[in-house]
């Protein structure tokens, strides 16, 4: 056994971790802020998942990641650990990137937000006062809607590095969640930091999103939606849960858990799910329609809201308001249409209309260059 090893339980997987010579600082500093997580199980069984480091440079035992003995090197670490879990996760879970906390009266809160946002500041003020669940994944059992917690250490900005770097739960006053699956989230928060103290008028807020803004939004913020079985309505399903997500516009995060205790009322939404057509192709790799035809490309899922249609496919999501809407769903339903046969089945549909076939045109031309329908 490598002298430099370290074994965690993380997120129900079993994980080693091994450090070659000259990565013995790194080693040190990863059972320090693993500590929580530390597993003194050795019965010789094959780890679920292994990382064995060599110090950079120079010729490398095989099998083994590079990693630089740098003052970040246990973020380089924390990544890597945190894609191998989500890889072994896809298909089976929701999963966020996105920070989670159990806040003792406010219940389980989910925070995402694109980069630069304060996931991490944010997760680590809200958990204080109850337990951390994570920074930065959140992983979610469909159905039950219930967390996996991975607490992981906190990832963020450290001034005097000038990059990112991991600081231990305990520096940070935290504790990790003792239970093996936390509570169904009770808010899904977007953050959103006001960050130009000039703008006038921008003060911090909490309101309801729309559940087709609450996709588009938050839909990127996922890891390979498109593999969970039902992954779109499952989180449709969870924004309905509760109430809708929050768009939460805040300056501080020490606003936070007061700017949470007085929320708008809750707003749900009906949906219903698309499924694909038995035989299609649901890849991005299809053959064009026959000339003078128009197809709806391949799609993973799609989900009727109300106000149009979401879309997801392997190359991206969309969402069709309106009149987008209804000619891609006729598209995908009937297969390849000319456009006469297609602005017919629009007139049926939704009536008569003085500038329908401009309408028509019109919408499909989006869809072209938008990437969701082809002609041939």
């Amino acid at each position: 056994m490598t002298a430099n090893a370290t074994r965690l339980e993380v997120a129900g997987h079993s994980v080693l971790l091994t450090f070659g010579p000259g990565l013995e600082t790194v080693a040190e500093e990863i059972d320090t802020l693993w500590s929580h997580l530390l597993s003194a199980d050795d019965d010789g069984a094959t780890p679920q998942i292994r990382l064995d480091y060599a110090l950079a440079g120079g010729d490398l035992p095989a099998g083994t990641v590079p990693l630089q003995a740098r003052p970040e090197a246990s973020y380089t670490v924390s990544g890597h650990l945190t894609r191998e879990v989500i890889h072994r996760l896809i298909g089976t879970r929701l999963l966020l990137h996105a920070g989670a906390v159990a806040h003792p009266e406010l219940g389980t809160l989910v925070l995402v937000g694109a980069s630069g946002a304060g996931k991490s500041t944010a997760s680590s003020l809200l958990g204080r006062d109850g337990a951390y669940l994570t920074d930065e994944l959140t992983i979610i059992t469909p159905g039950s809607f219930t967390l996996t917690p991975y607490p992981k250490p906190v990832s963020k900005h450290d001034p005097e590095l000038g990059a990112k770097r991991d600081f231990a739960l305990g520096d940070l006053g935290l504790r990790p969640a003792d239970e093996v699956a936390a509570p169904a989230p009770a808010m899904v928060l977007l953050l959103e930091r006001i960050r130009d103290e000039s703008e006038v008028g921008e003060g911090s807020s909490v309101t309801r999103v729309p559940l087709s803004e609450a996709l588009t939004r938050i839909v990127p913020q996922t890891s390979s939606l498109w593999e969970l079985p039902g992954g779109l309505a499952t989180l449709a399903g969870l924004l309905d849960s509760v109430g809708g997500a929050l768009e939460v516009r805040y300056r501080e995060a020490v606003e936070l858990e007061e700017l949470l205790r007085c929320l708008p009322p809750a707003e749900h939404a009906e949906t219903a799910e698309i499924e694909p057509r038995p035989g299609d192709v649901v890849t991005w790799e299809d053959t064009a329609p026959a000339p003078g035809r128009i197809a709806a490309v391949p799609f993973r899922q799609a989900l009727a809201v109300e106000s149009g249609l979401f879309v997801l496919g392997q190359h991206g999501a969309i969402d069709l308001p309106g009149l987008a809407g209804l000619v891609w769903d006729l598209l995908a339903d009937a297969g390849p249409l000319t456009f006469d046969q297609l602005e017919q089945l629009v007139v049926e549909e939704i009536g008569e209309h003085p500038k329908s076939t401009a309408l028509v045109r019109g919408t499909v031309s989006d869809l072209v260059a938008h990437g969701w329908a082809r002609r041939g």
